[in-house]
């Protein structure tokens, strides 16, 4: 079923003398110019409906009905209180605040294991201490201080080979 109605155009919605004259894109309001010389404005989003009144009726110079309405006034913006940008924007302003902690949350949970801080070790008297750099692993520092792998562990309780921390300290033992 169609959406068109007999009583769709002017002369049947509006009041007898009443003319459309205008229609603000930005606003999405209509403007109609009365007999008397009044221009009212329709409701923003509506073409027909309550209409109100922007400038009140021309003064008669003469018998002649032709004459242009007084300008223009716009005294709405004049009564409505002026917002600010951030009010405006405040949704935007809200998802973006949501978005980034989502972010910041995300990246502080996958970065989180490789930014652990290790501690140095203190070594005993005859052991030497040695800074694991990267691409080290257990067999390599043993290989390359000339110690077996099983005294490098014994001398180190609780060290890892699977997870070592670049700067963390492994002590050497002494012969």
């Amino acid at each position: 079923m169609s959406r068109w109605s007999q009583y769709d155009t002017d002369e049947e919605r509006l009041p007898e003398g009443m003319q459309r004259i205008g229609y603000d894109a930005d606003t999405q309001t209509y403007t109609f110019h009365d007999v008397d010389g009044s221009i009212w404005e329709s409701a923003p989003g509506n073409q027909y409906g309550q209409l109100h009144r922007i400038s009140p009726a021309a003064p008669h110079h003469g018998d002649d009905a032709t004459e242009p309405p007084p300008p223009y006034d716009d005294d709405d913006a004049a009564n409505e209180p002026a917002t600010s940008w951030r009010h405006d924007m405040n949704p935007l302003l809200s998802w973006f605040l949501l978005v980034g902690l989502f972010l910041l949350f995300i990246f502080w949970f996958i970065g989180g294991t490789t930014t652990k801080r290790v501690s140095p070790t203190a070594c005993r008297d005859r052991d030497s201490p040695y800074k694991i750099r990267s691409g080290d692993s257990c067999w390599a520092i043993a290989e390359e201080h000339s110690v077996a792998l099983e005294t490098l562990l014994q001398h180190n309780q609780g060290l890892d080979c699977d997870k070592l921390a670049v700067g963390g300290t492994v002590c050497i033992p002494g012969v």
